[in-house]
């Protein structure tokens, strides 16, 4: 008994010898978001669903409501604001490199603000859904936001979909 112990001992010591090392923990530097003026974000729901999902490998599924998301700097004014009642929103990814993202009211990317921003999303009622299935699949939606390289050096104001509004 004695003998099968320690052999079994040599088998997982050999084991752990040549097993690859842990995988280094996620980074915690994520994109710079910079306030330097006032930025003011709002979320008013009522019988309402925000549904975020994320199934398969290097699948991911972002969802901001009413959020700055990286590399954004803000020297103005930004207002974002998001009301629900009575709706359905939904984010959604499946797949093996898919990749759904979701922004209402949101400014995403490498976005300044030098001047004014206010974007608004009214829901009533309403379904709002981003899907993203397959390999090698993308989703990306935007309600009331600007995403992208976007600049606001004057006043932006958009009470809908469609991004930058001067």
């Amino acid at each position: 008994m004695k003998a099968l112990s320690i052999i079994a001992l040599a088998a997982l010591s050999a084991a752990a010898a040549h097993a690859s090392p842990p995988p280094p923990p996620p980074s915690s530097s994520g994109p710079a978001i910079v306030i330097n003026g006032s930025s003011a974000q709002s979320v008013t729901s009522m019988f309402s669903a925000f549904r975020n999902n994320s199934t398969g490998s290097d699948s991911g599924a972002y969802q901001n409501v009413s959020s700055n998301a990286g590399n954004v700097t803000i020297n103005g004014s930004s207002t974002q604001g998001t009301s629900a009642g009575g709706s359905d929103v939904a984010n959604h990814s499946t797949g093996s490199n898919s990749y759904a993202s979701q922004n209402l009211s949101s400014n995403v990317g490498n976005v300044t603000i030098n001047g004014s921003s206010t974007q608004t999303t009214g829901l009533m009622m309403s379904y709002v859904a981003n899907w993203s299935t397959g390999k090698n699949s993308m989703a990306v939606q935007n309600l009331a936001s600007n995403n992208g390289c976007v600049t606001c050096n004057a006043t932006s104001s958009s009470g809908h979909g469609g991004g930058h509004h001067d």
